[in-house]
């Protein structure tokens, strides 16, 4: 059950957090950082005073989504607020966009602030539209942006919202300038457990065949964060600091232990991407993807 009018605009309590350069090694290891042990690039996710990937802030509850709602509101299955009633299962993330306003330090503390800002209203479906930010020492550090779409819930009379047309960030005509392929582990989604995100559906096989997939799904937010590191690794140096802004749009699951092939374009300001898991044929994972990015300089004209 979808009530725009109480919905909209509600605020869930501010959340105290607080994390340890061992959330940021967890975190990053969830997402398949040090399979090259030796290599330097790698080692700066891991070792003492670690490089942060700006998604590791994903894993404050307040910035998952509504998606994330039963660290305050509800136990699974279920999620309940003014306004949203909604089964877990029903939920799969639409976008998400991060936007940087300082590198995230490797240890430190804050204020998580997230409010419900639009229910958009599909007709078969429903999209949620999120908005949080993450503050430390009164700065802002985070923002996020996220949409969840909610399968079966449209039909409550709100409006339509924006087209994929509208939203869409074309790809360049051309061949793209690097090709990365990722793996991940059979285990991948049991791993990016230990950093909150536990829905039943990447970990049951039970409840993933009742939610109509054939077996669990890996984490869109650790697909997220894998095809970040992925990009920041081939193109930005594994300078995760250059990142200004994350946008992604979740065009299809993967399943642990499927490959992710992702096609990069880039220019000096701006890297534009698509991941899809190959095959024949191909499925797309996330489309409508860019980082916004600092020259690689910029920190020393600060």
């Amino acid at each position: 059950m979808l009530d725009p009018e109480l919905a909209i605009g509600f605020a869930l309590p501010d959340n105290e957090f607080a994390w340890s350069e061992d959330d940021v090694v967890r975190y990053h290891l969830a997402l398949g950082a040090g399979a090259e042990h030796t290599d330097p690039a790698e080692l700066r996710y891991l070792l003492d005073a670690p490089h942060v990937l700006p998604t590791f802030g994903m894993t404050v509850p307040a910035a998952l989504g509504v998606a994330a709602a039963q660290h305050y509101h509800a136990e699974p299955p279920e999620i309940r607020f003014p306004g949203v009633e909604l089964e877990l299962a029903k939920l799969v993330h639409a976008r998400q966009e991060i936007v940087v306003h300082r590198p995230m330090p490797p240890s430190g503390a804050g204020t998580a602030s997230s409010r419900i800002t639009a229910l958009h209203d599909k007709g078969s479906a429903a999209i949620i539209v999120q908005e949080a930010s993450l503050t430390t020492a009164g700065q802002p550090l985070l923002s996020f942006r996220t949409s969840i779409h909610a399968r079966g819930e449209g039909g409550f009379g709100g409006e339509r919202g924006p087209s994929a047309a509208e939203l869409a960030v074309p790809m360049p005509d051309r061949a793209p300038d690097a090709v990365v392929v990722t793996k991940t582990l059979p285990q991948q989604a049991l791993l990016y457990r230990l950093c909150g995100e536990r829905n039943a559906v990447h970990a049951d096989p039970e409840r993933a065949r009742a939610a109509g997939f054939p077996g669990p799904t890996l984490q869109g937010v650790c697909v997220y964060g894998m095809v970040c590191k992925a990009v920041t690794d081939a193109v930005l140096g594994a300078d995760p600091t250059r990142i200004r802004r994350y946008e992604a749009r979740f065009a299809g699951v993967v399943f642990p232990g499927e490959a992710l092939e992702t096609r990069i374009w880039r220019s000096s300001k701006e890297i534009l991407f698509a991941t899809v898991v190959p095959g024949e044929p191909e499925r797309p994972v996330l489309a409508d993807c860019r980082i916004t990015c600092a020259p690689a300089d910029a920190r020393d004209r600060e």
